[in-house]
Formats: C-alpha cells, structure tokens, sequence
C-alpha cells in the first residue's frame, strides 16, 4: 500500500437505539447527503453499514442507490439481532433488552443473517461483503457465518473494550471483550476469531488507542496489553484507564487529531473513524450536531494530507494483490 487508508464506517441505524425505543424512526436519514458531500469535497469513500429497520427505508434506499450508482460508497451490512427477522423473541420486551446477536442459537443468527444480507442485495443489486455486528457482538460461531455468507471484512472488533458488563439477555454472559485483540487488521483464524490466520476474512478493527497522561499512548507503550500474561493484563490496565476512540462527539477534535499521528507515526494501513447516525442528526455527548460535523470536516481535512480514501471492500482487494503484509499484534 502506497498511502495509507482512510476508513469512513457508518453505522445506518434506526433513531436513538441508546434509549432503547419501541417504535423504531428513521428520521435521522435527513442528514445523509451532508455527510456525503463532505466525503465527496475530500475524497473519502464511506462503507454504510445499513440495518434491516433502515433497508426498509425508502429515502434511505433513494439515497443509497444514487450512492452505488455513482461509485462513491459502499453499502455493508449492520445486523441488530432484535430488529431484524425472523423475530424469534428471547426476552419478554427484546427491544428493551436488545440482545446481542450471538444471544441466538446458530440457526436464527443464520436466518437473520441472510434475511439481512438478501434485503440489501435485492435493494441495491450488488454483493454485500462488508459486516459490522449491532451491539459490536462477535463469536467464533458467528464468524463462520459471516464467511459461509460470502463475507469479506468485519470491523466489529473494538480493541482494548470490553462490553462483557453491558448486558443484552438477561442472565447472559453479556457483550464481546476484545480488550486483548489485535489492534491492526487481521485475516482471522477459522478457529479463534481472536487470532491471526488463513481464513478468506479481514478483520479491520475500529481504530481505538489506550490513554495515557491524558495523550494517547505510543505504539511501544500499549504493546504490552497484546501479551496474554494475566499479571501483565491488569498492571497495563491501571496504566491505561481510558481509551479514544476515532469517533466525533463535537467536543473531541484534539483526541482525533492525536490519534490520526499516532497512527502515521506507528505506520498503520489505515485509519477508521466510526459515524453514527442519530448522532449526526441530533448530536452526541457532549456536543451537538453542529460541533460533530464541523470536527468531521477538519479530521476529514487532516486526513487528506496523509490518507487516501477508501472503502472496507476496497481495502481488501489491496490485501489480496499482496501489495504489503500487514502489521500484526499477537496476543
């Protein structure tokens, strides 16, 4: 790879799912073309990872097609497990409890997966590659399915998170701990989703640093979180309380901006920043809508410089021609 990649993931999502509604709205398509306009004036390609609720979504749909129609995107896929069909309940109000997709049993992740994955097809006539979980839920079971549907990246992995106390079926063992995960893109093992190996898919983690001093920690620094040593685990740990993620919430532009240079200083493929509709339509904490997309434009501007645009499809395709071996963090 000549330049490095920058990664413009949104998740396409019903309205406020943080408040866990009932009555999904879709209102939040409305500031769609702005946020393409602005890729479009820097030259970044965006991957919409779309919702069943949102397929079914005709504005979204208008939008997404001119999008495919004009090569200026790509369209993935964002599977919620309690919004998509069949509707096979594990809860007695699954939008409330909002369990994760790996809640199911193998069959109905398999059904919801390919329901999914058929709508978008049929809606946008082109192949859907590209997946990120609701909830960023992954099991090697899970994976399996991703690969036998034809997938070819995953970026649900959020590297040093753990959402293991973020409930989804009551008495579960709650979300994904990917706090030892990799932190560059990976083939996955078909065994262990967690480790590097030979299988057909890419797994592009989001990009997320440790914090340390209040700046994001070098590269030589949070290494040593890679190792599996119980006792090294947790003294990294307190070393590094936080973490930034590549995510404008209209009050965070220094952090984006360090970790852009962290990622150019450490020789990343890529940078990915993670979008998030409701709050680009009503705004995130702390800030508002106005604050959000003024940072986008000015990461968008920064990453100009250094990055080229791409889509995740894109990015894959350069892995397959072997133009670099990526850089691996083993656990």
């Amino acid at each position: 790879m000549s330049r490095p990649s920058f990664l413009v993931t949104v998740n396409v999502e019903a309205d406020h799912l943080d408040q866990r509604p009932f009555l999904l709205t879709t209102e939040s398509t409305r500031c769609l073309p702005r946020l393409q306009a602005l890729c479009e004036k820097f030259g970044a390609l965006p991957t919409y990872l779309v919702s069943y609720e949102m397929a079914s979504c005709p504005q979204w749909v208008e939008f997404g097609r001119d999008v495919v129609q004009r090569d200026v995107g790509e369209i993935g896929a964002h599977l919620h497990g309690w919004t998509c069909p069949p509707f096979l309940t594990l809860t007695q109000d699954d939008h409330f409890h909002q369990p994760y997709i790996t809640d199911w049993e193998i069959g109905a992740m398999r059904e919801k997966l390919h329901t999914l994955t058929s709508k978008l097809e049929e809606q946008f006539e082109c192949d859907i590659v590209t997946h990120r979980s609701g909830r960023w839920a992954l099991s090697d079971t899970y994976m399996r399915l991703l690969r036998e549907r034809g997938y070819k990246v995953d970026c649900s992995v959020t590297p040093f998170v753990s959402w293991r106390k973020v409930p989804g079926l009551p008495g579960g063992r709650g979300g994904s701990n990917y706090q030892t995960f990799p932190y560059n893109e990976y083939f996955v093992d078909e065994r262990n989703y967690r480790m590097p190996g030979e299988s057909s898919l890419l797994e592009v983690p989001v990009t997320i640093r440790p914090v340390y001093k209040n700046r994001i920690a070098p590269a030589s620094m949070y290494a040593l979180q890679r190792m599996a040593l119980t006792y090294v685990h947790r003294a990294t740990r307190r070393l590094f309380p936080s973490v930034a993620w590549m995510r404008p919430d209209g009050n965070n532009l220094v952090t984006l901006f360090q970790l852009i240079e962290e990622s150019e200083h450490s020789e990343q493929n890529y940078v990915q920043i993670v979008l998030n509709l409701s709050d680009l339509m009503y705004g995130g904490e702390p800030g508002d809508r106005e604050a959000i997309f003024g940072d986008i434009e000015q990461v968008f501007a920064r990453a100009a410089t250094s990055f080229k645009g791409a889509t995740m499809s894109g990015f894959y395709d350069e892995h397959q021609l072997g133009s670099s071996e990526p850089v691996l963090e083993l656990v």
